[in-house]
């Protein structure tokens, strides 16, 4: 999504998963080839182990990291071979409008699709690659709750989905709710990653439920944590790189 207004010019590259952005990568339009003002240009994606590599006129320009496990996709890549049942769907689908509502038309010179030896070399300083996953296992995020105005409304929230997510909560059957007034969103901690997985099955019927998102805060103390426990202590630089 090229966002020419936003901030001096932004490539913005995403994914949505279960009605939910993920997190966003942000390419300053300064660093691309030029694509505004300009009869056509070449876009090329090429999808690999590794993720989405974004390519114009040439130049690796981004790198949308693959947001669901490479090897469950493999898996499935493989018993859709077996059954001949094909690898999926490809779609190239085109906006009618930008993010303020302006129409845009688009002519389409020519589309091509097939085997190509990896365009990636140099990886240095590519937006994207190598990026901190962004979901979060223990957090779960509930949407199209009706919303809250009273504080009262607040406490019965939070004591509903307590009792709700109980079971999730491990041997002492504690979870973390967090609500906010004039929201119809709530978050909910649960023990374990295992449990938060079973929450998303058994909890889809009585609410819109998927995983949350960390804040980069909570990946940031996260990898903190993760060094102080393998004995490399918290100081010097952060390894996590956010866009």
């Amino acid at each position: 999504n090229p966002r020419q207004f936003q901030k001096g010019g932004q490539l913005v590259i995403n994914d949505k998963q279960n009605t939910m952005w993920g997190n966003a990568i942000n390419v300053p339009l300064s660093t691309m080839p030029l694509m505004f003002g300009k009869v056509a240009c070449t876009l090329v994606v090429q999808i690999g182990e590794e993720g989405f590599d974004v390519f114009l006129e040439g130049v690796h320009c981004a790198r949308l990291e693959h947001r669901w496990d490479w090897g469950v996709l493999k898996e499935i890549l493989e018993e859709g071979e077996k059954k001949k049942v094909g690898r999926g769907s490809l779609m190239l689908q085109l906006p009618s409008s930008d993010d303020y509502g302006n129409p845009e038309n688009w002519m389409v010179y020519r589309v091509w699709w097939g085997r190509k030896k990896s365009m990636a070399g140099d990886l240095d300083g590519v937006a994207g690659v190598n990026i901190y996953s962004a979901v979060h296992p223990r957090k779960l995020f509930l949407s199209n709750l009706p919303k809250l105005r009273t504080d009262p409304e607040l406490d019965l929230r939070r004591a509903e989905l307590e009792r709700a997510f109980r079971k999730y909560g491990g041997p002492s059957g504690a979870v973390l709710v967090s609500v906010q007034k004039h929201s119809s969103i709530a978050f909910v901690e649960v023990a374990s990653e295992q449990l938060a997985d079973l929450a998303l099955v058994q909890m889809a019927g009585k609410y819109r439920i998927t995983k949350a998102r960390r804040t980069k805060h909570e990946a940031l103390m996260e990898e903190r944590a993760k060094k102080e426990k393998e004995g490399g202590g918290g100081g010097g630089k952060e390894s996590v790189d956010w866009d």
